[in-house]
C-alpha cells in the first residue's frame, strides 16, 4: 500500500514542509472537544491529531487503514493511557450506530472517490447533537493545483478532490450540510477546520 510506504517520511514531509499548519491542527480540533468526550478518529495517520485529542478526552479510538500508519500512531501514543489504536476503513467502520460523542476525520476526504459514504458512515457512529470535524488540506488555489501538491500527485497520491476555501464550503452545502462552522490554518498548505452537531442534515 502507498500509505505504508509514505508513513515512515509522514511527519519529517509535514515538519519540513508545513510544520505551522501541522503543529496547529491538533491543539484546534483538541479545542471543539470535551473532557467527557469519547472520540473516533478515523485516518489518524502517524497520529500528529491524535496526541492533542487524547489531552482532553475521555477515550480516543484511532484508526487508520495503513498499517504502516499506524505502527508510526501506537509508538506516538503509547504514553497515553486513554487511547486505543485499531485499523478500520471510514467508508465502512466497524462500530454500532451512536457509538461515539464525537468523530474526527483528518486529511482524508480530499483522497476518497465517495467522500459522502465517509461523512454518512461519521453520522452513523456519532450520537444524535454530538460533533464531527473534518480538518482538510486546501490544495487547490483560484489559479489551479498548489506545488505541494503537485509534488505528492507525482508520488503517487490520487486526489479525487482538489479544495480550495469556497470549493470546501460548496461540498457540505451540496450535501445539504449548510449549519457547518470553518476555520482555516494559514500556512505553506492551509487546512480548512470544517466542524458541526450531528443531525439529519437538509434536503
Amino acid at each position: 500500500m502507498l500509505w505504508d510506504r509514505i508513513a515512515p517520511l509522514y511527519d519529517f514531509f509535514e515538519n519540513a514542509f508545513n510544520r505551522k499548519v501541522y503543529d496547529m491542527t491538533g491543539p484546534a480540533v483538541a479545542s471543539l472537544l470535551g473532557p467527557c468526550d469519547e472520540v473516533l478518529e478515523c485516518a489518524c495517520g502517524t497520529g500528529g491529531i491524535s496526541v492533542a485529542v487524547a489531552r482532553v478526552c475521555k477515550r480516543l479510538v484511532a484508526t487508520d487503514y495503513s498499517e504502516g500508519m499506524l505502527r508510526r500512531a501506537r509508538t506516538k501514543l503509547a504514553a497515553c493511557g486513554n487511547v486505543l489504536v485499531e485499523k478500520a476503513d471510514i467508508t465502512a467502520l466497524p462500530y454500532e450506530d451512536d457509538s461515539f460523542d464525537a468523530a474526527v476525520a483528518g486529511n482524508v476526504l480530499h483522497l476518497l472517490p465517495e467522500p459522502a459514504d465517509a461523512l454518512a458512515e461519521l453520522r452513523r457512529v456519532v450520537r444524535p447533537g454530538g460533533m464531527i470535524i473534518v480538518p482538510t488540506y486546501l490544495s487547490a488555489t483560484r489559479r489551479g493545483r498548489g506545488p505541494i501538491v503537485a509534488v505528492l500527485a507525482r508520488l503517487g497520491l490520487t486526489f479525487h478532490e482538489e479544495f480550495d476555501a469556497d470549493s470546501y464550503r460548496a461540498f457540505f452545502e451540496a450535501m445539504g450540510y449548510t449549519d457547518v462552522s470553518y476555520r482555516v490554518l494559514r500556512g505553506a498548505m492551509p487546512c480548512a477546520i470544517a466542524s458541526f452537531v450531528n443531525r439529519d442534515p437538509e434536503c
